[in-house]
């Protein structure tokens, strides 16, 4: 039995991605770092996912769920029945290049002040095939909070690994959201923590069609509310956010909920959203063109 102060958990939750696994359980499987346990949430799924991972039982710890309790309750349950001192993310449908978690144990070790690792990704399509994508020249690191909250969530989840203590400051994911729960936990940890990114590509994340994170209404309902959360629970502490900040984050979540809208086809609601935003951040040019285009 290896100790635990070594052991890196891995939390892989699945519904309905049966196809995917074999290559991604396998992709955690030819990691050069060792040792590791591979923890496969079942979120009830319905498809043969039982049956494609019989081959791995002797190599992972299999907890299913009954009924779809959702991402968040997932991922909260491997943490909390993870033995390791350190906790890995992947999802069903992501893969792992050998070198990841060799690569991020070591920046560890000569980093103890770091909380959290994220690195970059390759893109992958649903058959496997990589193609391009835009990624950051160099990944933000150190105090990354206000950074993560100005911006779009750039840290990928199967690219993370957190000491675990993390978790006793931050808690574990929202159950409460369906979507951008990852955001939502990066920011908690982002706060506490120093952050690192890794800056060459250990994942290829799969751009998945039917993933929840292609319904765009669902995360712009979901990204607002982790921008009300985030600022409602750090507005007043050091380093927080401040109601200027929020605003300036408000009018760039409606002024991107207004493009949608445009690019779909709804005046309507890119009407509203643009004039949202323009309540926030009146003197926004690309805004103010983009609302009166619509009259």
């Amino acid at each position: 039995m290896h100790e635990n102060s070594s052991l890196v958990s891995v939390i892989l939750p699945t519904y309905n991605s049966a196809r995917f696994l074999q290559e991604s359980v396998g992709s955690i499987l030819s990691q050069t770092y060792h040792p590791y346990e591979i923890i496969v949430v079942n979120d009830g799924s319905t498809d043969n996912t039982k049956e494609v991972l019989q081959p791995f039982m002797p190599r992972i710890k299999y907890l299913p769920f009954e009924q779809n309790k959702g991402l968040p309750k997932a991922r909260n349950i491997g943490i909390q029945s993870a033995r390791g001192a350190y906790i890995a993310f992947i999802d069903a449908d992501d893969l792992w290049f050998p070198e990841k978690l060799q690569t991020d144990i070591e920046y560890f070790t000569q980093h103890p002040d770091t909380g959290m690792l994220y690195s970059k990704h390759l893109n992958i399509d649903e058959k496997g095939a990589v193609f391009d994508g835009t990624t950051k020249n160099r990944l933000p690191s150190g105090n990354i909070f206000l950074q993560l909250f100005s911006e779009q969530n750039f840290i990928i989840s199967s690219s993370v690994v957190a000491r675990k203590e993390v978790f006793e400051t931050t808690g574990l994911f929202d159950e409460q959201f369906v979507n951008c729960q990852d955001w939502d936990m990066w920011l908690r940890i982002a706060f506490s923590f120093k952050v690192a990114g890794i800056n060459k590509p250990l994942v290829k994340y799969r751009h998945n069609p039917h993933s929840l994170s292609k319904n765009r209404e669902n995360v712009l309902k979901y990204q607002r509310q982790v921008i009300d959360k985030t600022y409602a629970a750090f507005k007043d502490a050091t380093g927080g956010i401040s109601e200027k900040l929020y605003h300036k984050r408000l009018a760039l979540h409606y002024a991107k909920a207004g493009r949608y809208y445009v690019r779909i086809g709804n005046k309507r609601l890119a009407h509203e959203n643009f004039r949202m935003a323009l309540k926030y951040d009146p003197f926004n040019l690309r805004t103010v063109r983009y609302y009166f285009r619509l009259w």
